[in-house]
């Protein structure tokens, strides 16, 4: 067997581990149960990556993560690294043609959902195939404990008993005990060995800032250093509006679920080589990112929890330089957050109708709709069914996460075409020696039913392998539609739905309706946890942060916004508190502006606003400024 550094130096690159890689690797190979525990970046993939490598038979990786599999097959080819995802079967390449690629293929690593890893064909075949290792990438996503909680994780222990004498690797960034706890019960671990890294990020400074005027206060944070920076908007539209206020002044680049994969590498890529500093994102930016030289994260409102917090500030200090994470918090960010994650979520007569409603729009019969894809045009279908539309996407979310069906965005409009010649005649129209038959005779090759049935047709993919742009590609289609030989559809849809049970509302709602109850506790319970992180002013936020996952607490570490880590002499304070009255008695001022006038401590500054403000000494008028209270 090659050694673990040579074959890390050979396809990665890396002269050496990161912290528990090689412990988990080596656990994996012995073949123990395991269990990892690392940080976001702590390189979590390469624990079955590279095991892979080294043993006989397939390593089969389940994750939640459509569009990261996706990256990590193409990531991995390009290492050539055989890797496969498996995925909706389409006309073309039916899923039995996937499992017999890969039965008969030279494939190392293989990617399933656990929504896929269902259906009975796929287990059967998979349990059947010599699988070394079995990979459980986001375990967390199995308990009911954590953030992102995802049913068909139950499913995997049933599938782990075909194959019982394989060993199981669970990996996670974030775990509460109790979720560890879920993860060793709900996946069959036996006697696992459990690899935890410290949630400790002590070249981070957590910093909370209250402030009534976040562009302004976001400004100041920007002109701090030159570094790469991340900024965490929770809407996409934001994002946009954040973009265009700041396009003008900055290098910015914005990133969100919205816009096109041509678009996310595109920008990934500017910002990575820095032609573009500045990131202004939803969550969904994140996914791989491991740069180093990140100075600041800077979030512009809570997120819904302290685990993607967590994982999101953790994307600053990668290199273990100093780093800041700031937390702008305006006085009804915390109402907001729970009218968007409580109270929009629908009740079980919504969720009924969103479905059927949803069924009826795709002419799904009852029993019907496994393992068949759907497009819809999400505007159109709420405002033919009279449903609200946030209402109606958090329906949709949920039962993406319930695993009725695998939602993925669309940026483009669908093609869907059909040659109406026959057979024939098409093979002579195509005998001319140009390139625009040239061109359908590929187009022929990638999809031989075009002359039997209208088929869904990749304009991407067509113009990569023919190497042709695609507004040729569109005028070849339009010209052969004026000229009669084929049919052409273009669909307006913006979301694509991969359909993974029969349609039987009453069994299939009634689970999901049943943990709808828990599921809203949970959430409330996390909101008021990351509420309390915020507003508490006077304990460490690492300290915080380190005992929200039940770790050990350390020294204060002087560097976040809490009171306990700031001392003050009594002087100072003194002479903060004499220049701040002096301030106020000459005019009414916000705390930003106090802040830029006075050289304190933002955080003494503010300690003595409230203090005052408790004590009935100040008020705000309506501008958000502070006045005194008339004696």
């Amino acid at each position: 067997m090659k050694s673990l550094e040579k074959t890390l130096v050979h396809f990665w690159g890396f002269d050496r581990f990161r912290p528990l890689q090689k412990e988990i690797i080596r656990s994996v190979i012995a073949g123990k149960d395991t269990i990892g525990l690392l940080p976001t970046g702590g390189g979590k993939s390469l624990c079955y990556q590279l095991p892979a490598l080294l043993g006989e038979g397939i390593t089969l990786v389940v994750s939640p993560l459509i569009a990261l599999m996706q990256d990590q097959v193409a990531q991995l080819k390009e290492r050539n690294i055989p890797a496969l995802m498996l995925e909706l079967p389409t006309p073309h390449h039916s899923l039995e043609k996937q499992l017999d690629n890969l039965a008969y293929g030279p494939y190392k690593i293989l990617f399933v959902s656990p929504e896929r890893l269902q259906n009975p064909l796929v287990s059967e075949r998979l349990s059947k195939l010599p699988v070394s290792l079995l990979a459980v990438d986001e375990a967390h996503c199995v308990s009911e404990w954590g953030h992102d909680f995802r049913p068909a994780f139950l499913a995997i222990q049933n599938f782990r008993e075909s194959i019982p004498k394989t060993p199981l690797l669970a990996l996670t960034a974030t775990a509460t005990p109790p979720v560890l706890e879920d993860i060793k019960k709900h996946l069959g671990l036996k006697s696992p060995a459990l690899f935890q890294a410290s949630f400790d990020r002590p070249n981070i400074a957590y910093h909370i800032d209250r402030t009534s005027d976040k562009i302004g206060r976001l400004k100041k944070l920007l002109a701090q250093d030159s570094e790469p920076c991340i900024i965490y908007c929770r809407t996409r539209k934001q994002t946009e509006a954040l973009y265009q206020q700041f396009k003008d002044t900055h290098t910015v680049a914005y990133f969100h679920g919205g816009i096109s994969e041509e678009e996310k590498k595109e920008r990934l890529q500017e910002w990575l080589v820095e032609t573009k500093r500045i990131m202004i994102a939803t969550l969904a930016f994140g996914m791989g990112i491991d740069k180093p030289n990140v100075r600041q994260v800077i979030h512009m409102s809570p997120p819904e929890s302290l685990e993607h917090y967590y994982q999101e500030s953790g994307r600053a200090g990668r290199g273990g330089a100093p780093a800041k994470a700031t937390l702008l918090l305006g006085t009804s960010d915390f109402d907001q957050l729970r009218r968007q994650f409580l109270e929009a979520l629908p009740t079980k007569a919504e969720l009924t109708h969103f479905y059927k409603s949803l069924c009826n729009y795709l002419h799904i019969a009852y029993g019907e709709g496994q393992e068949q894809r759907f497009y819809i045009h999400f505007q159109e279908f709420c405002a033919q069914y009279q449903l609200p539309s946030s209402k109606a996407l958090q329906a949709l979310h949920l039962l993406d996460r319930e695993g009725l069906w695998q939602w993925r965005p669309l940026y483009r409009e669908q093609i869907h075409l059909q040659f109406l010649a026959s057979r024939r005649q098409v093979l002579e129209w195509l005998q001319n020696n140009t390139q625009r038959s040239a061109f359908f005779q590929l187009l022929w090759r990638r999809y031989p039913r075009v002359v039997q049935q209208p088929q869904e047709i990749d304009l991407e993919l067509l113009a990569n392998i023919s190497e042709l742009p695609q507004k040729k590609i569109i005028q070849y289609l339009n010209q052969a539609k004026t000229d009669g030989w084929l049919s052409l559809q273009w669909i307006k849809s913006d979301s694509c739905l991969e359909w993974m049970h029969p349609r039987e509302e009453p069994y299939t709602l009634a689970p999901i309706i049943h943990r709808l109850r828990n599921r809203l506790e949970q959430k409330r319970k996390k909101i008021e946890a990351l509420e309390y992180f915020c507003t508490d002013n006077h304990q460490c936020k690492r300290n915080l942060l380190l005992a929200y996952f039940s770790e050990e607490k350390t020294e204060p570490c002087q560097h976040c916004s809490a009171q306990s880590c700031h001392s003050t002499s009594q002087e100072e304070m003194e002479n903060l508190q004499k220049e701040l009255m002096a301030c106020l008695q000459k005019e009414s001022l916000s705390t930003e502006a106090l802040i830029e006038q006075l050289p304190y401590s933002k955080e003494n500054i503010i300690l003595i606003l409230h203090t005052w403000a408790e004590a009935q000494k100040l008020t705000q008028n309506k501008h958000f400024q502070w006045e005194l209270t008339p004696s």
